[in-house]
């Protein structure tokens, strides 16, 4: 049984007794009597934040968020009172703190310059505090905490100082001191005056930089409730956004204190004065703020019985004003054509599709979105309207209207300040029907750095080795629609540097990285894959991307590149990172130039990702243990809870909100390559990968399920690939 291998004495269940403060009620009157969201509540905010220079917020959620939770458990310690100041969220190493009492002082221990205080109703304080204590039950935080005793550092030190200061003394874990320290030293060289000019830094780092130096008023916009005072457009011009709305202040999320031009453009428009707060944050997720505020205000499953369709004349370039798309409903039979098919491209973008479909379905014509990998409808008419729905599309990416011949193009999208690439592939039906289906390439998010691919420690250790090499092919393997683009990407982009010559040959170019050269394919001139690798050999290339192996012929030549002193990076459609190899072999490849040249096999799933607002904490239950246990995955009890799914707002009621990526990293070492020269079989490949620590893409499933990414449920369609034993 494998449970008896598990620690004796130790409940399963992982359930601990709640601690005092969890169980206590309050000790006394929380300070205004107020219901959250009435004027009268507004008003207090408002009077509050005047006399105490807090910030007043409408705190969106009834809970905190999971990053708020595990800064509080890495700064804090139990709290000393029945009514602390509660987390709410985190901006990059601060912590958000609410309180509908401003002289509170318990801050679970955190010293008070790593906290960001906001002020919120009574009503939200008292669902948060129920929801956080909860919490405390299955995991108490320690009693104490040596970071309580951290000395803040000097006002108003020198931007460049406050960065080492940083890397010295805040409680970083892993190689992230190094890496500061790297950042700090990089920095150093540079005219810093606000925290848009430090490079490299992760997300809301350069906001928290400005806050440890000077204390101003900082925030999140993540955390930010939906707004319907201004215009997007408007917004998005002045890169702002409200965080909160009273009536004789407006507290407004800006990139910068001068908000002069917006205020200026909002009152010329002849608007009542009031006066405008700014709360610096990071200008990426002010917009991030104003595109979530579109989907909030958007909704699945509209349709509509009878319209009127004509062909547009938009050609390469589709402008949707988010302003006209707030006020369309498409149920209203006077919409016209061309509106319509707008709102159906902005509602699939602002819901994070990947994907759209427009097909026949029975007698209607329906619009299918495939958001976090799940195909929602968002839109169905009459099937009489199909042909002429694709026509208009077709326009759009400059395609012939030819029924049953292949076709693929690409149009682009303008939303405001934000461009999104289309790409359309148009598929012959039955009956003389069409298919088209829609890929969205979005700019904004389309480029990630290694820090936002999720990888464990073990993992970033194997891409930074792989990608220091000066020799090797790497294969990332995975089906459509997985992530491998995004991943390779992201590979050269951690080595896009002066000093080496990075050259991709792509079908299509999908994200241009400024300093890398990206060739696209085009077989009417005679630039496939492979003969333009064979171009690229004489261009001196260091780095080299193909796009996709898809025959034998680009295969050999990326191998034999890999061969003559390239860093080979490619794709290929493969079950796992080891089944890759029979793969290639199975294309013509011979074994012994394979295991000379493959340094690195990749498989690749995306899995969806537990919304981090409404993800509730569970007991693991034992035999959920014990099948860990069996995989190798625990060697004792967890203490901690796994999550489920529960829904809110900010998921739209799913319980998930965008996806995670499983990644099955197999370095090929010294006896893995002699078994794939000598073709051995596959299961013993597979022990020898095991015994050198590689996990299969279900255990890495079950690692991100055991950290609240995921469930188990969205691993069951892993579940054949089992172990890597």
């Amino acid at each position: 049984d494998a449970g008896a291998h598990l620690q004796e004495g130790v409940d399963l269940s992982g359930r601990q007794p709640p601690t005092p403060a969890a169980s206590a009620e309050p000790s006394g009157g929380v300070a205004t009597p107020v219901v959250n969201g009435s004027p009268q509540a507004d008003r207090t905010l408002e009077l509050y934040a005047a006399r105490t220079g807090l910030v007043p917020i409408r705190v969106p959620r009834n809970s905190c968020s999971a990053d708020a939770e595990i800064l509080l458990r890495r700064l804090g310690r139990m709290c000393l009172t029945g009514e602390p100041w509660l987390p709410l969220g985190s901006v990059g190493p601060l912590i958000i703190f609410g309180h509908c009492n401003p002289e509170c002082r318990d801050l679970w221990g955190v010293p008070e310059f790593l906290a960001v205080r906001v002020l919120i109703s009574v009503e939200k304080y008292q669902a948060i505090r129920n929801d956080f204590f909860k919490r405390l039950d299955y995991k108490p935080i320690v009693a104490a905490n040596p970071i309580e005793r951290l000395a803040p550092p000097p006002r108003n030190i020198d931007p460049h100082q406050i960065l080492e200061w940083f890397a010295e003394n805040y409680p970083l874990e892993g190689d992230d001191r190094d890496k500061f320290r790297k950042l700090a030293s990089d920095n150093a060289g540079l005219d810093i005056e606000t925290h848009r000019d430090y490079k490299g830094l992760p997300r809301h780092y350069g906001v928290a930089m400005q806050y440890l130096r000077t204390r101003e008023p900082i925030y999140n916009p993540e955390e930010a409730p939906s707004q319907e005072t201004f215009p997007d457009p408007l917004l998005e011009k002045h890169c702002v956004y409200p965080m909160h709305i009273g009536e004789n202040r407006i507290y407004l999320l800006a990139a910068d204190k001068a908000i002069y031009a917006f205020e200026d453009e909002w009152m010329s428009a002849g608007h009542d004065h009031l006066e405008m707060v700014p709360v610096l944050a990071d200008p990426d997720s002010i917009r991030g703020a104003i595109t979530r505020n579109r989907s909030r205000n958007a909704s699945y499953g509209a349709g509509v019985d009878t319209s009127q369709l004509s062909y547009s004349d938009n050609i390469n370039l589709v402008e949707i004003d988010p302003l006209e798309m707030g006020q369309i409903n498409p149920e209203n039979p006077n919409v016209n054509p061309e509106q319509i098919i707008h709102w159906v491209l902005y509602t699939a973008i602002t819901f994070r599709a990947s994907d759209l479909h427009v097909e026949k379905y029975y007698n209607t014509a329906r619009f299918r979105a495939r958001i976090d990998g799940s195909m929602k409808v968002i839109y169905s008419c009459p099937e009489e309207n199909l042909s002429r729905y694709i026509a208009l599309f077709k326009n759009f990416a400059n395609m012939g209207h030819q029924h049953q011949d292949l076709q693929d193009s690409r149009f682009a999208l303008s939303l405001g300040k934000r461009r999104v690439d289309v790409r359309v592939s148009a598929i012959p039906c039955r009956k003389e029907q069409q298919k088209l289906v829609m890929r969205f390439l979005d700019k904004q998010d389309g480029i990630k750095q290694l820090s936002e691919l999720n990888m464990s420690q073990r993992q970033m250790k194997i891409v930074k080795e792989t990608m220091s090499r000066d020799q090797g092919l790497v294969l990332v393997t995975g089906p459509t629609g997985s992530g491998k683009t995004t991943t390779l990407y992201a590979f050269i982009n951690s080595i896009n540097e002066d000093d080496i010559n990075i050259h991709t040959i792509e079908d299509p170019i999908e994200y241009e990285i400024e300093g890398i050269n990206q060739t696209q394919t085009d077989e009417h001139h005679g630039i496939t894959f492979a003969t333009g690798l064979r171009g690229l050999l004489r261009s001196d290339p260091d780095v080299i991307l193909v796009g996709e192996s898809r025959d034998a012929e680009t295969a050999t030549a990326s191998i034999n590149s890999a061969l003559t002193g390239h860093l080979v990076l490619t794709t290929l459609h493969a079950n796992d990172s080891l089944r890759a190899v029979s793969r290639l072999v199975s294309m013509g490849v011979e074994p012994y130039l394979l295991s000379d040249a493959l340094a690195l096999s990749q498989a690749q799933r995306l899995a969806k990702k537990l919304c981090s607002y409404c993800k509730r904490p569970v007991a693991a239950p034992r035999e959920l243990q014990e099948f860990f246990y069996e995989n190798g995955i625990i060697t004792k009890p967890l203490t901690d809870p796994i999550y489920e799914p529960q829904g809110c707002d900010e998921c739209n009621g799913s319980g998930y909100h965008g996806r995670i990526a499983l990644m099955e990293m197999c370095p090929i070492g010294g006896e893995l390559a002699e078994m794939i020269a000598e073709s051995a079989p596959m299961s013993n490949m597979r022990k020898v990968a095991a015994a050198s620590g590689v996990l299969s893409l279900y255990q890495e499933g079950m690692i991100q399920v055991i950290a609240g990414g995921t469930t188990m449920d969205e691993l069951s369609c892993l579940s054949h690939f089992g172990s890597m034993k």
